[in-house]
């Protein structure tokens, strides 16, 4: 038997009112400039750093970086660019 998505109430609001759900519900969004940048809006905070992998939260899990010369070219309390040669995204979402 397939488990249904229940959408949230935040869900539905976002889709009513057609606004983009990154910025409604708070979700990461992320931008790739080819392997050499990622500019990530959204996120919560950096767990791990270094440069080989760059570990960030957000509302519902954590984002992993993986690759190599990473460093941090900017940094805000909402968005933060990583610029090196970036091979691997993963997305951990908290189980619900």
């Amino acid at each position: 038997m397939q488990k249904r998505h229940r959408c949230s109430l935040g869900e539905k609001l976002s889709d009513a009112a057609e606004l983009p759900k990154d910025i409604t519900l708070g979700l990461p969004k992320i931008t790739l400039l080819a392997q050499k940048e990622a500019y990530i809006e959204n996120y919560r905070g950096i767990i791990e750093y270094d440069p080989q992998i760059v570990r960030l939260g957000y509302t519902d899990g954590i984002i992993t970086l993986y690759g190599k010369d990473l460093t941090i070219a900017s940094i805000t309390d909402e968005d933060i660019t990583i610029n090196g040669i970036v091979t691997q995204i993963i997305l951990s979402a908290s189980e619900v």
